[in-house]
């Protein structure tokens, strides 16, 4: 709306205003009518309005005020657009009560309509701003409260009823079933930063989960759910999710391939959580520390290398006893227990042995009977189980870097 030529007279704004003043309470009723709200709802509304007004542009502290208002209504849950259509029929009877004002100066009233537009749009503006405020705390309050939810859940002891009563009742009151079929895929990245780790968990949640009203409607937490798991990531989903292609597509392009993944397959109850969770984390440190990496899957594919990496002085006695004349041999020692490994892995067959050793069958023959010797007996049978056994130990061992080569004494 064009503004009229010329500042009207101050005497003609006082004469508005205190006409408003009067007719304060006509314009609250119509307001209050049109909208089904209690009349002293308005009652500072209006004040405010007229502040507004009596300023060409409204002031730093005015839309601070308006700002704050709009932060109150939020956290009084009061519905943004009820708000907003209030202060559309506020000002709309405001407008008419000005139009009914036969004495004022025409360049006052379109004055007053120039400044009542822009200052409506000001002031809705800085209640949208307090409402969005209101929502950035209540989403960063929520997100606090369900990751602390679900710590306990993943983390929490199951040692007595009580404490087990105690986390299916926090299920419960957070959407989760209790005898629900879940799972959990732990993901390691190694060298990275922990701000780089809560970057790439807020890019992977987006990539992974499929927006729907229909879940944003439900109340509790929406799975799957991505944490920050001990400078790990976490991907807690239903064991039925439908969203593993997402996810096995978003690991290299958002992770990388320097990573190991974990998926501990489906988890019966909340209950199991717990240990299905310090499963993968083990399995997730073995695998680190075998050097393997890529989607991994169930911690069971990592069972027999755990095994051999619970107690590392059983593993070394173990070695020691079935593999320890050959680490002696400080001349042949690791030429004879590679020939081991690759006999074993041809199925004991020496040609094929001799094939992938580049070497001729002779001489894998004279390597297998000097073996025998210094072992003390042939490669069959029970004792070959134990040897082929005390091979892989000796191997996961070394690579995971568990104990020392038991060759040393050798040196000596």
């Amino acid at each position: 709306m064009a503004k009229p030529k010329g500042k009207p007279a101050e005497a003609g704004w006082d004469a508005l205003l205190a006409h408003l003043r009067q007719q304060k309470p006509a314009v609250i009723e119509v307001a209050a009518r049109d909208t089904g709200i209690k009349p002293e709802r308005f009652d500072s509304a209006f004040d405010q309005i007229l502040d507004l007004v009596a300023k060409p542009v409204p002031t730093a502290e005015q839309i601070e005020s308006w700002r704050e208002q709009g932060v109150a209504l939020a956290r009084e849950g009061a519905a943004s657009a009820r708000v907003f259509d209030a202060y559309l029929s506020l000002n709309w009877a405001t407008w008419e009560a000005v139009m009914g004002a036969e004495e004022i100066e025409r360049p006052v009233i379109l004055d007053f309509a120039d400044r009542l537009l822009r200052g409506l749009d000001d002031a809705i503006a800085a209640i949208s701003e307090g409402y969005l405020r209101v929502e950035v705390e209540t989403a960063a309050s929520h997100a606090d409260r369900r990751r602390a939810v679900l710590e306990d859940v993943l983390s929490a002891s199951r040692a007595t009823p009580q404490d087990r009563a105690r986390i299916r009742l926090r299920c419960e009151r957070n959407g989760l079933a209790v005898g629900g079929t879940y799972r959990l895929v732990l993901i390691h990245l190694p060298g990275r930063s922990p701000e780089e780790v809560e970057t790439l968990i807020d890019v992977l949640e987006k990539r992974i989960r499929v927006p729907s009203a229909h879940h944003r409607a439900r109340p509790g937490i929406r799975l799957p759910v991505v944490l920050d798991w001990r400078g790990r990531v976490l991907v807690f989903a239903d064991a039925q999710w439908a969203g593993e292609k997402r996810l096995h597509e978003a690991l290299p392009a958002v992770l990388g391939d320097d990573i190991v993944a974990i998926d501990s397959g489906p988890i019966e109850g909340v209950e199991a959580l717990v240990d299905a969770r310090a499963n993968a984390e083990y399995s997730a440190a073995v695998a680190e520390a075998l050097g393997r990496r890529g989607w991994i899957g169930d911690p069971s594919d990592l069972a027999l290398e755990t095994t051999f990496l619970l107690d590392a002085q059983l593993v070394q006695k173990v070695v020691d006893r079935e593999l320890g004349a050959l680490l002696a041999d400080g001349r042949m020692g690791e030429e004879l227990i590679e020939t081991l490994e690759v006999y074993f892995g041809a199925k004991q067959n020496i040609r094929e042995a001799a094939r992938r050793l580049h070497l001729a069958p002779r001489t894998v023959a004279y390597r297998l009977e000097r073996i025998e010797t210094l072992l003390g007996h042939e490669l069959e049978g029970e004792a070959a189980v134990r040897v082929s056994a005390a091979l892989l130990a000796l191997r996961v061992s070394r690579q995971a870097g568990v104990i020392e080569a038991l060759d040393a004494s050798a040196a000596e």
